[in-house]
């Protein structure tokens, strides 16, 4: 089932102690634990995970298990239309803000030993099975003993940067990634159905927390069935048996937390979401396609033709300087690919750090895998694991916020699979040109992680800053920037507004409290500030976020009392 290495040179091995499994997952961990000093505990990577971190801190303050946040303008907007917490939903009589209980579960008693930095344990445990999960993967490819992916998955890819911030995506990725191996298994060993069921079950898990996994599995089983349906096994019998199991584990695995939302809630939650999701697909086509093409390739946040071309720029130069470097005639064409690759990445870091939104141009060797993936079965098998799902995530991933992500993040299984590939076959390569996309990796993962700290940092300041503010109450027209803030939630009393109605209604919420002064917290810099009947337009202040963008704050007071 496994094949040689794909060149004449035998893997380089390493020290017999690296090659231990507990030694190099409490090395991957240490590492980890390292990085995670740079980051300040009360910043985050995106507002999704200060949504997470606001539950958190409000389970442990009442010491119990209820992801309920409570409104402090419950009695005058009972439906949390402009929930301080963006996206805020009634449930019963909770205000619930996270989507996927199991992590803030789980958050909960790590949180209560030491804070949100206790709680970081949980995505570097999802880093560290990724990363064996990689391995996995590359030993079955006949890469030695996947040593090499484990530690560029585990430390120059996204998977590190995620694993560093509360958010469900290296746990859910490395289930996403368990189940490739499964599948990889189905159709090179034997299609089983105990295999199927098996890897239903980690993408029933991986759903739980991640709505995309059930867009992968759809694909990535499919594709199973269909090879060992119609490839050289020819077993249709096999085939329906695994797509049969693997719908039994999905349904059993999720089934299981959509009873646990029921036990703690009374109602379920993450159903409404991937309903909500599927509802989307089809919509928005043109925006949609405009924000895969950023998340697939875009080196810079933000979305356009420029940025595009960019990326295709890159994408290409890295997939032409691999295939050069495989039959090396002549090197001039691998060091032109290589020079295009360097002053690309060079052009990127002179714009400063931020976020770098494609998968590719975040994950190097996704471009090798793609260009020199298609020689073995199973590279081709794993590729198409990568790629045939890549439509659909398109059609069904949440729109409106392309650009400030890091590498896809609907897409990391992707990039995940296709990097594993790349790192396989870039034995065949010059030893030089290899060890240029591994540097790549190392460089574009450590801009990623010193944009994080710088991030952190700046959204801490922001927040005590703005929670020291003498107004009685904070509105916010961009809904998503209170989120920012969760660790500070409970320590002002916000509002936040989706549209230019929800605003006016947020202001009359506020009057309704007995708020003598509220502060307009905006990101618009440029325009007038709005004014509102019976309240009066006092001074405006300037509060730095992020490299690049302020807030201005501008007060207001009931009239007749400034």
């Amino acid at each position: 089932a496994e094949r040689p290495a794909p060149t004449g040179a035998t893997p380089h091995r390493g020290p017999a102690l690296l090659r231990r499994p507990v030694v190099a997952a409490a090395l991957l961990l240490a590492a980890y634990l390292a990085l995670s000093g740079l980051m300040h505990p009360n910043g985050f990577l995106g507002t999704d995970t200060g949504g997470k971190v606001a539950t958190v801190k409000v389970m442990s303050e009442r010491g119990d298990l209820d992801p309920d946040v409570g409104y402090w303008a419950a009695r005058w907007d009972p439906d949390a239309r402009v929930h301080g917490l963006y996206y805020t939903t009634h449930v019963g009589d909770r205000y619930v803000q996270v989507t996927s209980l199991p992590m803030v579960l789980a958050a909960r008693p790590l949180w209560d030993l030491g804070g949100y930095r206790a709680t970081l344990l949980l995505p570097m445990l999802g880093g560290i099975a990724t990363a064996f999960a990689a391995r996995a993967l590359a030993r079955r490819l006949g890469d030695g003993e996947g040593w090499a992916a484990f530690w560029v998955i585990g430390l120059a890819s996204p998977v590190a940067v995620y694993s560093l911030d509360l958010w469900e995506h290296s746990l859910g990725l490395a289930l996403m990634g368990w189940a490739a191996v499964v599948l990889l298994d189905v159709v090179e060993r034997r299609p089983v159905w105990w295999r199927g069921l098996v890897a239903g079950a980690l993408f029933g898990v991986a759903a739980a927390m991640r709505t995309e996994a059930f867009v992968y599995g759809f694909a990535m089983i499919g594709v199973a069935c269909l090879v060992v349906a119609v490839g050289r096994r020819r077993s249709l019998p096999g085939a329906v048996g695994v797509g049969l199991a693997s719908v039994g584990g999905v349904v059993l695995a999720f089934g299981a937390n959509l009873a646990l939302e029921t036990a703690v809630l009374g109602e379920q939650i993450r159903s409404t979401r991937t309903g909500g999701a599927a509802d989307a697909a089809g919509s928005l086509v043109a925006l949609r396609a405009q924000e895969g093409l950023t998340t697939l390739l875009s080196p810079l946040p933000q979305s356009g033709p420029g940025p595009w071309l960019v990326g295709a720029v890159l994408a290409l130069a890295l997939a032409c300087g691999a295939v050069k470097a495989t039959e090396p005639r002549d090197e001039r064409l691998v060091r032109f690919a290589a020079a295009l690759v360097v002053a690309v990445y060079l052009f990127r870091l002179v714009g400063g750090l931020g976020f770098v939104p494609g998968m590719v141009a975040a994950t190097p060797f996704v471009a090798v895998g793609v260009a020199l993936g298609w020689r073995a079965a199973n590279t081709r098998l794993l590729l198409a694991f990568a790629i045939v799902p890549l439509p659909l995530v398109f059609a069904f991933q949440f729109v409106g916020g392309a650009a400030p992500q890091w590498a896809g993040r609907y897409l990391l299984p992707s990039g995940l699979l296709a990097a594993v590939v790349g790192i396989a076959e870039s034995r065949r390569m010059l030893a030089w040109a290899r060890t240029g996309v591994i540097a790549l990796s190392i460089a574009v993962t450590a801009f990623g992680l010193g944009w994080l700290s710088v991030r952190s940092h700046g959204i801490a300041r922001a927040g005590d800053e703005l929670a020291a503010r003498s107004e009685d109450v904070l509105i916010s027209p961009d809904g998503f920037v209170p989120r920012e803030f969760g660790a500070t939630y409970g320590d002002k009393d916000w509002l936040a507004a989706g549209s230019d109605a929800d605003l006016r209604f947020a202001v009359r919420v506020a009057g309704e409290s007995g708020a003598e002064t509220f502060g307009l917290v905006s990101v618009d810099l440029t325009s007038t500030p709005p004014t509102f009947p019976g309240w009066t337009t006092g001074s405006s202040d300037r509060v730095a976020l992020v490299t690049g963008t302020d807030l201005r704050v501008t007060t207001y007071c009931r009239s007749g009392s400034c």
